[in-house]
C-alpha cells in the first residue's frame, strides 16, 4: 500500500564532517595526499514518536524527495570509506601550514505518513546526511583569507571550527580569540 509523507519545520546545516593533521610545507609549497579522518557529526537517523513503526530507509528516500538533498549515506553511517580506492592529491603553491577539511549537510523534517486501509498514522522525525567535499586550509594566512567567503552561516562555523581543531595554537587562522 501506498503511503502518503506530510512534511514540516524542514531546516538544512552544513557540519565539519572531518579533519586532517596539519602539513607543513616549505619553501615553494609541494604535495600531500588526502588524511581527513572523520570528526564525530550527524547520522541519518529516523525516530517515530507516535504511531506504528515505518520502514526508515523509505523515509529517508522520501526526505531525500521532498528536501533536493541527495542523500548519500544509509542509516547510522557517518561516511562510507572509498569504495574505488581512490586517493586524492594535493599540490600547493607556496610555503605553509596546511589543513583539510571536509564538509557534510544535513537535512532534518518531522514527518506524517498516513496509509490508506485503515492503518494509524506515524509522526517522527527524519535526518538526512551527506558528505560532499572540502577545503585545504593555510593555518599561516589570516581567517579573512582563510575562505569565511560562503554566505551558509553553517558552513562558515564548520570551517572555523575546523581550523579551531587542526590549526596548531597561535596560528594566524585562528584569528582573535
Amino acid at each position: 500500500m501506498a503511503a502518503k509523507y506530510t512534511w514540516s519545520k524542514p531546516t538544512k546545516h552544513a557540519f565539519l564532517a572531518g579533519v586532517s593533521e596539519p602539513h607543513v610545507l616549505g619553501k615553494g609549497g609541494g604535495g600531500f595526499t588526502d588524511a581527513a579522518e572523520p570528526v564525530p557529526h550527524p547520522k541519518a537517523k529516523v525516530t517515530v514518536e507516535q504511531g506504528p513503526d515505518v520502514d526508515p530507509a523509505a523515509v529517508v528516500r522520501k526526505l531525500e524527495a521532498y528536501s533536493d538533498l541527495k542523500i548519500l549515506y544509509g542509516l547510522g553511517e557517518i561516511e562510507p570509506g572509498r569504495s574505488d580506492g581512490s586517493v586524492l592529491s594535493y599540490t600547493m603553491p607556496a610555503a605553509g601550514v596546511y589543513v583539510q577539511l571536509k564538509f557534510g549537510q544535513a537535512v532534518e523534517a518531522d514527518f506524517r505518513r498516513t496509509c490508506r486501509g485503515g492503518v494509524a498514522p506515524s509522526r517522527g522525525h527524519a535526518v538526512g546526511i551527506r558528505v560532499y567535499g572540502g577545503s585545504t586550509v593555510d593555518c599561516t594566512e589570516a581567517p579573512e583569507v582563510a575562505t569565511w567567503h560562503d554566505k551558509d552561516r553553517s558552513l562558515v562555523e564548520a570551517s572555523r571550527q575546523g581550523v579551531r581543531t587542526a590549526c596548531p595554537t597561535g596560528s594566524r587562522a585562528l584569528g582573535k580569540s
